[in-house]
Parts: C-alpha cells; structure tokens; sequence
C-alpha cells in the first residue's frame, strides 16, 4: 500500500467534511443525552461506579461494590471519572459533556488510521460511521467504561500506525501508555500486548523498539500492581472480578448457572470453578462446548445491535442502524480473512481480542466495541481490493 505522510493526513479537501461529520457526532450525542434517552445515566453498573468514586473521594478507598478495599475493577476508567468530577465538584451534565466530546472525538482517530493506509475517502467514510452508528451514541448516555475504551482503542491504532511510520522515542512511549490505559480500562485489550511485541520483533527495524516499549508498559501498570500487593496483600495485575464474568459465560447458552455451593466447598475461586466447568464441558460434551464458545457466542455478540429501541431513536433512525449494523458485520467476515492473509497487525489485534473475549459472558455491550475495529477493518480491505482490481483492468487495458 501507497501510505501518505503524516503531514497530508489532514488533507484540505478533507479536512471540511472532517470537521462537519465531527459537529454532527457532537449534535447527535448532545441530543441523545439531554433529550431523547430514557435510561438513566447512572443504572446498573453505572451507578456502582459512581459510588465507588464518591467512596473514593470522601474516604479516599478504592473498592467497587464493598466499603473495604479491593480489585474488583481496573482502574483506568474509575480514576479518569473520579478526575473529571473532583475537578468538577461532582457535576453529572459536565461529566456527560466531557463523555459526549470524547465519542465525538473518536472520529479523529479512527479518519487518522484509515487515511493513513488508504485514501482520505475511506476515512471520511469511517468516521461517518462512527458518528452515526447508534450504540455509539448509545453509550455516551451511560457512565460506563465504553465511550473512553472505544476512544483509546481508536487511538492506540493510530498511535501504532505513527509509531510504526516513525519510531522515535516519544511515539514509542505515547502508543506503549495507551495501550497500558486501554487494558487498565477495558481488560479485553490485554492479547495486544503479545500481538504487538510479536510485529515488533518479526521485522528488523523495529526490534529495538521493543524493549523500551514493554519497559513503558510495566511502568504504566506498576502502581495498580504496587497497590494491590501493599494494599490487598494479592498479586493482580488486571481484576479480581474478572473470574466472576468467565464464570457467567462457562455455562453454554446460559441454561445453567453456576453451583456456588459447590463452588465454595471444593475451596476454589470462580476463575477456577468457571474454567473447571469448562474442561469437564469439553470433555463430556466436546462440540456442545466447543460450539458455544464459537458459534454460540459470537451470535450473542453480534447478531444483535446493543440498542435497537425506539424509545431512545426515532424508528426510521433505528432501522438505518439494524441495517448499518448486519452490512458492517457482514462485510467483515470476508474483511478479517483477507486481512489476516495480508498479515496485517490490526486485524490480528481484532481476532485476539475477539478469541480472548470468547472466554467470558457474551452480550451486546460488550461487542460493541468491536465495531469500531471492523469499520477500519472493512476500509483497509475495500482498499485493498480496489486498488488490486485496478492494477488487474490496467494491465489488462495495456496487453489489449
């Protein structure tokens, strides 16, 4: 592929439609939160986050669902909200603000990935999707991890992509510490750090980027490991609650819960009860197990948009989005494939994070932000292909 230089990523003629699908992303976000959504900002997890911030404000204890402390949760995106509301003397309509300028804002990175490996048209198309594409607005009316994960995972891609154009010190450290900061808000991301040390060791010019860049990962995650050991007495390096999501999704298709029971009266935590189910599943009922941790959970990701309601989007609005939604992830199919082919470093990230996430409990939240890889995904093959294609028409135009 032809890649630009940096200084022509922002290109002229682009740069007005840019800035007009980013005031749209602004208008459409600003007008979900404050006028057409129903759900409350702060339901479910959300409100479970809010008070543990509010904890942590008042007695300065991090702990998510208890008083007394713990590691339930990754810090990445408790102490971002527990900064923007300290500084903001706890105002909810500024923190939904701040929320609503980084989904819009996501448009910047995933343009800037895009048009550095193909044209600029790819990547206005790209950020147009993103601007409109309903969970994305969806989750900016929710205080979750989602709007700032979906936003570092964007920007890490693009980090990479300037990283990998030109490897100097500042770039290594700024694409390691965002890499840092979207495992510690999302552990999902974590299969990025072996995908990433792997390209990086596989190409020549980049081998001795590799230890400084691994150095600045291990300093950005030191202080939560640092906590938890002095503090909790435990070696954790990402979440202690995790065990609690790969038990929730070890039972196939969600017939069976779990034995707590007999959970508690074999001595073992429910990472380990969870993937004990599992083993003794893949034993017993080998493609029963193996189906729903392929097929099974993919369909409970995917086959369903995480909002498809129209007591928060007008109906014709929620119609484009089912039908933006199954022709994204149609495409992507054949997308990753070729990609994969291709060698290319994100679509690897893509099918790691996917074959991580299959561990856990499957839902719609949760893949939703995948979409922001299968958009970039399904440009960089488009492409590809094109530009294939016309190689074959010209060269075939010149032996005519």
């Amino acid at each position: 592929m032809n890649k630009p230089s940096d200084s022509s990523i922002f290109a002229r003629k682009a740069l007005p439609f840019l800035i007009l699908i980013f005031v749209l992303a602004i208008l459409l976000r600003s007008l979900f939160v404050f006028v057409t959504g129903t759900q409350d900002f702060l339901e479910g997890d959300g409100g479970n986050y809010y008070t543990m911030i509010q904890q942590l404000a008042q007695d300065h204890v991090y702990s998510y669902g208890s008083e007394d402390p713990n590691s339930r949760v990754t810090p990445g995106f408790p102490i971002f909200a527990y900064i923007v509301l300290s500084v903001s003397s706890f105002n909810i309509d500024l923190y939904k603000w701040v929320q609503i300028l980084i989904g819009a804002a996501t448009i910047l990175p995933v343009y800037y990935f895009i048009k550095a490996n193909t044209r600029a048209v790819y990547g206005l198309i790209g950020a147009l999707f993103v601007a409109l594409y309903p969970p994305f607005i969806y989750m900016t009316g929710l205080f979750l991890t989602e709007t700032l994960f979906v936003f570092l995972l964007a920007l890490f891609f693009a980090s990479w992509q300037r990283m990998w154009n030109k490897p100097s010190l500042w770039n290594i450290i700024l694409n390691a510490a965002l890499l840092s900061w979207g495992i510690l808000t999302r552990p999902g991301m974590l299969p990025i750090i072996f995908i990433a040390a792997l390209f990086l060791v596989l190409s020549k010019s980049t081998r001795r980027i590799l230890f400084p860049y691994l150095l600045t990962v291990a300093v950005c995650f030191l202080p939560w490991v640092l906590r938890n050991y002095i503090v909790l007495h435990e070696f954790t390096i990402l979440a202690a609650g995790s065990g609690n999501a790969l038990l929730a999704g070890a039972f196939p298709y969600f017939k069976e819960s779990a034995n707590y029971t007999e959970m508690y009266a074999l001595g073992l935590s429910q990472s380990q009860y969870g993937m004990r189910v599992i083993l003794n599943g893949l034993s017993d009922q080998f493609f029963y197990y193996l189906g729903w941790f392929s097929y099974g959970k993919l369909y409970y990701l995917f086959s369903n948009m995480w909002v498809s309601s129209s007591l928060n989007f007008p109906k014709l609005y929620v119609y484009g989005g089912v039908l933006l939604h199954y022709g994204i992830t149609a495409c992507s199919i054949p997308a990753l494939l070729y990609l994969l082919i291709k060698k290319n470093f994100m679509a690897f990230c893509f099918t790691g994070m996917l074959l991580f996430q299959l561990l856990f409990i499957p839902t719609a939240r949760y893949g939703a932000p995948f979409f922001i890889l299968t958009v970039m995904s399904v440009g960089l093959a488009a492409y590809s292909l094109q530009k294939g294609t016309k190689q074959v028409v010209n060269l075939k135009n010149m032996t005519d």
